[in-house]
């Protein structure tokens, strides 16, 4: 071969290279359909979680570091919203409305409204930061406003 024809190879083998890495670096940190679509089941199964007092259920996704903020706006633990054992918490009947999801590598923002039950409460304005860790999806940190 020769060193002209080496010199070409060299460059064409780079490029493709440098091409593999920039599109592998860019699907790792691209926020998937399916990353998305886990936030937004997390709020559910939350809600249904509450209903049922579910408390493995938090043990589990509600990460050990968690905060939250209440609607008269006190922080909050991980211990503070845990439903009582065998007591469904504030939750029992509400559904998710209106929810958007954003990926910003491994934390998510959601937000949004949710329905509840009683016709005379407005919907309640929702946001979630959750974070992927070794065991999925956790929540964070939550705000919770009336509207």
């Amino acid at each position: 071969m020769s060193s002209s024809h080496a010199c070409l190879a060299v460059i064409v083998l780079t490029a493709a290279l440098s091409g593999f890495a920039q599109a592998q670096a860019a699907s790792n940190s691209k926020p998937t359909n399916k990353d998305e679509d886990q936030v937004a089941q997390l709020e559910r199964d939350w809600l249904a979680a509450d209903a049922k007092a579910d408390i493995a259920w938090f043990e589990k996704t509600l990460a050990d570091d968690f905060v939250g903020a209440a609607f008269d706006g006190p922080l909050l633990s991980k211990r503070d919203i845990i439903p009582p054992a065998g007591k469904p918490g504030g939750f029992t009947g509400a559904t998710p409305a209106e929810t958007n999801v954003r990926i910003f590598g491994d934390t998510a923002v959601l937000m949004g409204f949710i329905n509840v039950a009683d016709p005379q409460t407005k919907q309640i304005r929702v946001t979630l930061v959750c974070q992927k860790r070794g065991q999925g999806w956790q929540m964070i940190a939550a705000h919770l406003a009336r509207m």
